[in-house]
């Protein structure tokens, strides 16, 4: 019977590892498919005398298509007495450019150089050419000359531009199935040699068996937060409701200054805010539960590792309301969430994943280093401003934002944007998605080695 048992835990074990390596593979793939996917121009350029308007991208589908304003993107330019050097990735509307136009702003006798012009779209790429833009008939109010291999353009008059057309592309070298097999490969076998079957298995059958314990102190412990109280449980909502009319007045009422779309602000808002609320609570109170409930760690029966995910689902109770309270302000605002909308409980999940991974590293040294507390507000009241919940992300220049993009919670708000408002579905935005779930299991990794190093001691101390 034991062997009998042994042989069906090792088929169950191989059928997990092949479909982990099949998931891992799709995803792998996907990711390396996102560097093609998408139309990008790639300009690297530079010029004197540039004092007026942005300089502009204008492109169209087909090639008889003529030029317009409403097919275009201006380019950012960090101009210091009329001179500016640019290097940036330009993303495009459509999914192929036969042809475009490069407006030189409006400021008469500049002198531009462009070095490179490498266009990008899902079938393949090229380097434009730039003895073929200087030929163009099709330029207005330049004189162009090359030298070195490159583009020098003076403006004369009021209206200067280039265009290239006939842009032809050479098909990428794919070799993406080659590359997301090796990193799926070499992701298994590091599942493999740190994560063991065996305890996650045990972990979930403990988890199982104790869930009527865990959800009763759950329950408990969100009736007594709050008691003694005359509104009782009634403060957990009127809080988060009170911050949340602060800020919809401060920054849409007072300051008028938050460009967020075409949506009103407050339903921009509270598609971020929310979950920042549910994070930040849930995470300090996780980490606080092995002093909180220091009479339960010190009995030897009892499995220490269940306080977190008591204090997590507390805190589950109070974001599960204000979903819905979300969801009634959109009704009222008119817009009515479709079926993206269920996407909120994958996003709920990966929040909860985030917590349970950062509550398995402090919870336990809090224990012994109890100025963690105070650090963790600090990093809270920063990472809310740091968070794009308040501001759109679109303010910060192009080069920076992949640097807010680090913070795993970046992910997270934007997903429930993405769910509510945007209509976007997780899987298109692999990159991200690979990178909060590396971050995650990171974290859970150390989590789990730390909990594990340092449970002996917590009778002790305590």
């Amino acid at each position: 019977m034991k062997n009998i048992r042994g042989l069906i835990f090792y088929a169950v074990k191989t059928i997990c590892y092949i479909i982990l390596f099949i998931v891992t593979f799709l995803l792998c793939l996907n990711f390396f498919d996102s560097f093609h996917k998408g139309c990008r121009l790639y300009v690297d350029m530079e010029g004197t005398g540039v004092y007026e308007e942005p300089l502009q991208v204008l492109f169209t589908d087909t090639a008889d298509e003529e030029f317009t304003g409403e097919r275009c993107d201006n380019i950012e330019l960090n101009i210091k007495d009329g001179s500016f050097k640019l290097k940036e990735k330009i993303r495009l509307t459509p999914l192929s450019t036969p042809k475009l136009r490069l407006d030189l702003g409006s400021a008469e006798g500049a002198n531009i150089v462009i070095n490179k012009l490498r266009y990008q779209d899902d079938t393949g790429y090229c380097d434009i050419d730039l003895t073929q833009i200087a030929e163009s008939p099709l330029n207005n109010g330049v004189r162009t000359s090359l030298e070195n291999g490159a583009l020098t353009i003076v403006t004369t008059n009021g209206d200067p531009y280039i265009v290239a057309d006939s842009i032809s592309t050479v098909p990428f070298k794919d070799r993406n199935e080659l590359w997301a097999g090796i990193s799926a490969l070499v992701i298994v076998l590091l599942i493999y040699r740190y994560v063991r079957l065996k305890a996650v298995y045990s972990m979930a059958e403990d988890l199982w068996h104790n869930r009527r314990l865990m959800f009763s102190l759950a329950a408990n412990d969100f009736k007594t937060k709050y008691s003694g109280s005359y509104f009782g449980t009634i403060w957990a909502f009127i809080q988060p409701i009170c911050t949340i009319l602060v800020f919809w007045f401060v920054f849409q009422v007072g300051f008028r200054s938050t460009d967020v779309g075409n949506v009103p602000y407050i339903i921009w808002f509270i598609a971020g805010i929310i979950p920042w609320f549910f994070f930040s609570d849930a995470w300090n109170s996780a980490s606080n539960c092995l002093i909180e409930y220091s009479f339960l760690v010190k009995k030897v029966v009892f499995n220490v590792h269940i306080l977190p995910l008591v204090k997590i689902v507390s805190n589950l109770f109070v974001h599960i309301f204000f979903v819905f309270f979300m969801l009634a302000i959109y009704i009222i605002y008119g817009l009515r969430p479709g079926i993206y909308m269920l996407q909120i409980l994958y996003y709920s999940f990966c929040m909860i994943a985030l917590v349970i991974s950062l509550s398995l590293i402090t919870a336990p040294l809090m224990v012994f280093f109890k100025d963690l507390g105070q650090i963790m507000n600090i990093v809270l009241q920063f990472g809310m401003w740091l968070t794009p919940i308040l501001w759109n992300i679109d303010i910060i220049p192009s080069n920076l934002r992949g640097i807010f993009k680090l913070n795993p919670m970046y992910y997270i708000v934007q997903g429930y944007r993405d769910s509510l408002i945007y209509n976007v579905v997780f899987w298109n935005n692999i990159k991200q998605t690979l990178y909060f779930w590396i971050v995650v299991f990171v974290l859970m990794l150390m989590g789990c080695i730390i909990f594990r190093k340092l449970r002996p001691h917590f009778a002790d101390v305590l």
